[in-house]
């Protein structure tokens, strides 16, 4: 994907998510589609392409809605890195794998978030929010994901 292409699409998806998506709520969660599009990237595009989207996506989250800088964008990059190294060793033809690297990396994304909070000394339930929050999002970021994977996927395999 061509990063004249990639920045504006990230831009794009911040500015939906931010406004639209708002009244899609189902129980009061909000998909994150930042995390869905980063876990796509990476899976298709590699470490490279991934951690490039993790950076401004990240960036964006918390510039605007977080309570400190460089949270998102260390969770995002992580994710990023992670996913990108094993991306030749996935097979990305099969839609198991996004959908199990999209739970995982919603688990992770709020399991390392949180632990942050504590250390920045926001107070935080955990387990009120793994149960209220994190189960639904990785649900609803899973479903979600694997329109979004079907998307690029034929964006990268079938031009």
């Amino acid at each position: 994907m061509n990063v004249y292409l990639l920045i504006p699409m990230i831009i794009f998806n911040f500015i939906i998510q931010a406004t639209v998506l708002q009244h899609f709520r189902i129980a009061g969660i909000l998909p994150n589609t930042a995390l869905i599009i980063v876990v796509t990237i990476s899976i298709l595009y590699g470490r490279k392409k991934g951690i490039l989207t993790s950076f401004i996506a990240g960036f964006l989250q918390d510039l605007f809605f977080s309570k400190g800088i460089g949270i998102n964008i260390l969770i995002y990059l992580s994710i990023a890195y992670l996913i990108g190294g094993v991306e030749n060793r996935v097979f990305k033809d099969n839609y198991l794998t996004p959908f199990l690297l999209i739970c995982l990396s919603t688990f992770f994304y709020h399991s390392v978030y949180f632990v942050l909070m504590h250390f920045l000394r926001h107070p935080v339930n955990y387990l009120f929010v793994l149960k209220t929050i994190v189960l639904g999002e990785t649900i609803y970021n899973s479903i979600l994901g694997i329109i979004f994977y079907r998307i690029f996927y034929n964006q990268v395999y079938y031009r």
